[in-house]
């Protein structure tokens, strides 16, 4: 089957792929999540937005950066509520064509552009107020490299905004295996501690570790349906074997992430850099 995913709107990618089953299944994990416009949220969701928004006064003349943006949620969102400005970047071509499709489509009115962009290698003459990491940057191959490469695009007294994952307890190696096939990275495995030895040059305005709990298989079905019954009017595909194709993957998907619950929690953060300060700490943890 052929598709064109201009179908609804041009702001998407103009292109045109022959979608079969086999494609569907080979397809690189971003670039799946961007064929189907999956809402890939951060830990928390709206919940964490929420927190972000209020203790690190993100407001109307906020100037944002949303690395590894997938299809626009966060940046999205916020820009709803704050009116605020900004950038959003990823990788995959897909996503970001997405994100520009969400953005017209969900938030036409929010000051947000998408770009393709790699994050170590992005280049703006822009300084930002906020720059938002979720919980992506521990997945980057040096996430060191790229904290750093962050800080310098951040405004002296700016925020980078986090909510990454942390174990509570080992997760089993079959776990680990199917997670890496499934996502095409390896999940979390590390403590709390060591998860936030990546953000210790930053001063912690604000933390609240939260505990995950697990979906019900109706909870699974019911988010799985809806994303597929949309990508389906969105991009105008009819082929009943193609959709249970792209529901079976997701299904996976987010069943494997529901797998990995009972062993990880998250931390929602707002870090402040502070030009006099970095990359020393002179308050003490608790």
């Amino acid at each position: 089957m052929f598709i064109n995913m201009s179908y609804k709107n041009k702001s998407r990618i103009l292109f045109t792929k022959k979608l079969t089953k086999e494609y569907i299944n080979k397809l690189p994990y971003n670039d799946f999540v961007g064929l189907i416009n999956q809402w890939n949220c951060l830990p928390g969701a709206y919940v964490s937005l929420s927190q972000w928004i209020c203790y690190s006064n993100l407001n109307s003349k906020s100037n944002i950066l949303e690395v590894g943006c997938t299809t626009g949620f966060a940046s999205r969102e916020i820009a709803k509520t704050t009116k605020c400005s900004g950038v959003g970047i990823d990788i995959s071509e897909v996503s970001v064509n997405s994100a520009i499709y969400n953005k017209k489509i969900y938030a036409p009115d929010v000051n947000i552009d998408y770009i393709v962009s790699d994050g170590y290698k992005h280049k703006t003459e822009q300084k930002f107020s906020h720059v938002i990491v979720g919980g992506c940057l521990q997945f980057f191959e040096d996430p060191n490299r790229m904290m750093i490469k962050l800080i310098s695009m951040l405004n002296d007294g700016g925020y980078v905004l986090a909510s990454p994952f942390f174990v509570t307890k080992p997760i089993p190696k079959t776990l680990i295996s199917k997670a890496e096939k499934v996502f095409d990275f390896t999940p979390t495995t590390t403590n709390y501690k060591n998860t936030m030895k990546l953000y210790d040059k930053l001063e912690i305005i604000y933390e609240d570790k939260r505990n995950l709990k697990k979906e019900t298989k109706d909870e699974l079905n019911f988010y799985c349906t809806c994303t597929v019954n949309r990508v389906s009017e969105e991009l105008n595909i009819k082929d009943k074997a193609i959709l249970k194709a792209i529901y079976n993957r997701l299904y996976l998907i987010k069943k494997t992430s529901n797998d990995l619950r009972p062993y990880q929690n998250y931390s929602v953060l707002v870090l402040r850099y502070e030009k006099s300060v970095y990359p020393n700490r002179f308050v003490e943890l608790f």
